[in-house]
């Protein structure tokens, strides 16, 4: 909705100022006869909600275009002054009358069921709505359709312009039918406004509370105003009801103007949190509980995102959930000096007041950078502590691997080889020279087994040709030994540090080994260089993609990496293939 430029506001202003002089006029000269000490209270409080929902409704409608509760209450205001048509003692003024009387209470309806956006969103509302404009000016036009008269020329306005404690008849069967209708229809607006409050946040509630809560009340004083024209009950409650609920609406614009500005009133805090920022000790939830406060809503969660990754984190570094947005939350992004430092996750209510979280932000600017870095060490050092605990875990699962391979393979042949050496050296008196060939050279069989078996535990920990001539020929080796292909484009041509070599040729042979179980590729692509003092290594295939970096086996290998001082980077959008690139320091080579 677009906001309306000054050559529509002062029109609609004008307007609205002539209908309240018109309104006032056709009160009192406009046939009817007013007793005088309920002329004024009439016009006095009348004009009050007519221009008071105009006047408000276009600051509204000027200052927040987005929302339509604005045009609302213009319209409101306009249709609650053209009711007085009626008090003219004509056919027109009376059909004209009868016809707009109760627009004004199916747009509060509207207005009130949509409160604070203004804009239907549910079946409910919808059908709230509907039934309420209903029940204005097309049920009145059956009615005039079906005979209804205006007065006699004297006496007070028809359509009870002037509350006054009028002794009613016998109510007719349609006359009770209609106001039952408009009893569940009031009954269906506190339900709907009460859900709305129970689904709201504490920073919604505090937004929507008291335009919510003026409305609820001047619904209660309809309901009990109908009842008591459906019972019969004393004319004097029906007026004093009435009276009450047009007093409240003369000052419920305020309470909805309230709602829809509650970010302006609230910037006056941001003042007040800075000094609360720069004069408390620091702490890891400290700023997050100012935030809090300052905000209006307790449930905010502070998330900083840490500069290497796109990862957001509590003050105390543990992970939070951005993105996908959690269901009934709101996600702000914070930036300072360009870059994105943190992100607010709060109440819904928020993300229809910019100004307000802009101000709160640009307040706790500092501090938010600072905490900023506070979290990001300490998700380093949960992280170094998880990295930790599992290279421990996989060394541990390594030695009882390598027992295990020793006990079941080598040691048993060497248990073999001492029992054949035993049982020969006890034939060596009586047998034969043939037999103790044999025996010796069956001797010599399980020692070679048991040789090889040795060897090819330790090519699995590290080949020999690693150790021997370096990290180039030993990935040349590896490349051809791939199940699947592989393209060896570099590699380098000196010798690096040990530990350099052993992380590169482990990064190497752990991205192989999960192409082949995991991406279905045809084809690996392995660059391995050094560039200035770092070793690069760099694996894409060509597979379907989709790696998750949480996995056992990329979380080993990025400890792995970390362990060397270096960093892992993945690369797998699915169906898009994996890239994994290892950057590993070298300049103590």
């Amino acid at each position: 909705m677009i906001a309306p430029s000054r050559r529509v506001r002062a029109p609609l202003g004008a307007a609205g100022a002539a209908a309240g002089i018109a309104a006032a006029a056709a009160l009192m000269w406009g046939g009817y006869d007013v007793p005088a000490e309920l002329a004024a209270p009439t016009l006095v409080l009348d004009l009050a909600v007519g221009w008071s929902f105009i006047g408000i409704g276009l600051v509204a409608w000027t200052r927040r275009p987005d929302n339509s509760t604005g045009p609302l209450m213009v319209v409101l205001g306009f249709a609650f002054l053209a009711r007085f048509a009626v008090a003219v003692d004509s056919d027109a003024g009376f059909a004209v009358g009868v016809l707009v009387g109760s627009v004004h209470l199916s747009v509060f309806v509207h207005l009130l069921v949509t409160f604070p956006t203004g804009r239907i969103r549910s079946w409910p509302q919808r059908v709230t709505v509907a039934v309420g404009y209903l029940l204005s000016a097309p049920l009145d036009l059956v009615f005039l359709l079906l005979g209804a008269r205006r007065g006699a020329g004297t006496g007070l306005p028809p359509n009870g312009l002037v509350i006054v404690p009028v002794q009613p008849g016998s109510p007719e069967l349609v006359d009770v039918a209609v106001q039952v209708v408009v009893l569940a229809l009031c009954g269906s607006v506190l339900a709907i406004v009460g859900a709305r409050w129970r689904q709201a946040g504490p920073a919604e509630r505090r937004a929507i509370g008291p335009g919510l809560l003026g409305g609820v009340l001047i619904v209660v004083a309809l309901i009990v105003q109908r009842s008591a024209f459906v019972l019969a009950l004393p004319p004097e409650v029906r007026a004093a009801f009435t009276w009450g609920a047009r007093t409240m609406l003369v000052v419920l614009p305020l309470a909805l103007l309230f709602g829809l500005f509650r970010s302006r009133l609230d910037q006056s805090g941001v003042g007040r949190m800075i000094v609360e920022l720069g004069a408390g000790a620091p702490a890891p939830e400290r700023l997050r509980e100012v935030l809090a406060r300052t905000l209006h809503d307790p449930s905010v969660v502070v998330a900083y995102r840490l500069t290497d990754r796109e990862i957001y984190v509590d003050a105390r570094g543990r992970p939070v959930a951005v993105e996908p947005i959690p269901p009934g939350r709101a996600v702000t992004y914070l930036e300072r000096g360009g870059s994105r430092i943190a992100a607010l996750v709060h109440d819904p209510a928020l993300a229809a007041e910019p100004e307000l979280v802009e101000a709160v932000a640009a307040g706790a600017g500092m501090a938010l950078e600072n905490e900023r870095l506070h979290a990001e060490v300490r998700a380093q050092l949960r992280e170094v502590q998880a990295s930790r605990a599992r290279i421990v875990e996989s060394a541990d699962a390594a030695r009882r691997r390598v027992e295990r391979d020793l006990h079941d393979g080598a040691q048993q042949r060497l248990v073999t080889v001492a029992l054949l050496l035993t049982l020969t050296r006890r034939k060596l008196a009586s047998a034969s020279v043939e037999e103790v060939d044999a025996a010796l050279a069956r001797t010599g069989e399980e020692l070679a087994g048991a040789l090889a078996e040795l060897r090819e535990l330790a090519r699995g920990i590290y080949p020999v040709l690693l150790t021997d001539a370096g990290l180039g020929p030993a990935l040349t080796v590896l490349a051809e030994r791939s199940p699947i292909p592989a393209v060896l484009r570099r590699t380098p041509t000196g010798r690096l540090p040990e530990p350099v070599e052993q992380t590169g040729y482990f990064v190497v042979s752990e991205g192989l080994a999960n192409a082949a179980k995991h991406s279905s590729a045809g084809k690996v692509e392995i660059d391995v260089h050094v560039d200035g003092d770092t070793l690069v290594l760099d694996l894409a295939d060509d597979g379907v993609g989709g790696a998750n970096p949480d996995g056992s086996g990329l979380r080993g290998l990025a400890d792995r990496v970390a362990a060397a001082g270096g960093r892992l980077g993945l690369t797998s959008p699915a169906d898009g293939g994996t890239r994994l690139i290892a950057v590993l320091p070298c300049n103590g080579r």
